[in-house]
């Protein structure tokens, strides 16, 4: 591991640290990691599998190797067990923000503009404007008696942005996304029935 830029004023703090000092720290920072993770060690961000080692551990050496090797500015203000605490949560919440933003990543989102508007180039217009209109009317049905979707079909056939239809419903653009997925399953569903 490199040595941090704070590798000096940590090892001038350490150095006035004894045995005891340690013992307590590191037993405070186990009490605190077992409270964070509690039940939350058996799936998602926080597993064995997830991190490469049991979770405790990993944690524990992070929060050690981060004061240890200066890459983390150990505070004045702030006790051993208090500062590997700080460090600890931070990157608890780094850990769930990594496994978050993969976990989304790997969705796949469904445009239904482009799903519901290719039509074949060999049929004629009069067979278009019929599945045209057939497709509409779907889409009409799967958004009725729900409120957001009403207003995201809307937003779309006024040929709004995602960022004017976030502010319109006033949710962050996430939450367009998941309105556009359950729209897609929706229209899906009514599909399947209509067979």
């Amino acid at each position: 591991m490199e040595i941090g830029q704070y590798f000096k004023p940590n090892q001038k703090k350490i150095a006035k640290l004894n045995d005891n000092d340690w013992r307590i720290a590191l037993k405070k920072c186990k009490e605190h990691i077992r409270y964070r993770l509690f039940q939350k060690t058996l799936y998602g961000a926080h597993t064995s599998s997830n991190l490469g080692k049991d979770p405790f551990q990993y944690y524990m050496d992070i929060a050690c190797d981060k004061i240890l090797f200066g890459d983390w500015e150990w505070q004045d203000k702030f006790g051993l067990a208090e500062q590997l605490i700080r460090i600890i949560n931070s990157y608890i919440s780094k850990e769930v923000d990594k496994y978050t933003t993969n976990k989304e990543e790997s969705i796949k989102y469904v445009d239904i503009e482009d799903e519901f508007y290719q039509t074949p180039y060999e049929e004629s217009d009069n067979i278009q404007e019929n599945e045209y209109s057939s497709r509409l009317n779907t889409i009409d049905m799967a958004v009725r008696g729900d409120i957001e979707l009403e207003i995201l079909w809307e937003a779309i056939k006024e040929g709004k942005k995602r960022v004017e239809i976030a502010e319109l419903l006033e949710v962050d653009s996430r939450r367009i996304d998941k309105l556009r997925e359950k729209l897609a399953f929706k229209v899906k569903q009514i599909k399947k029935l209509e067979k």
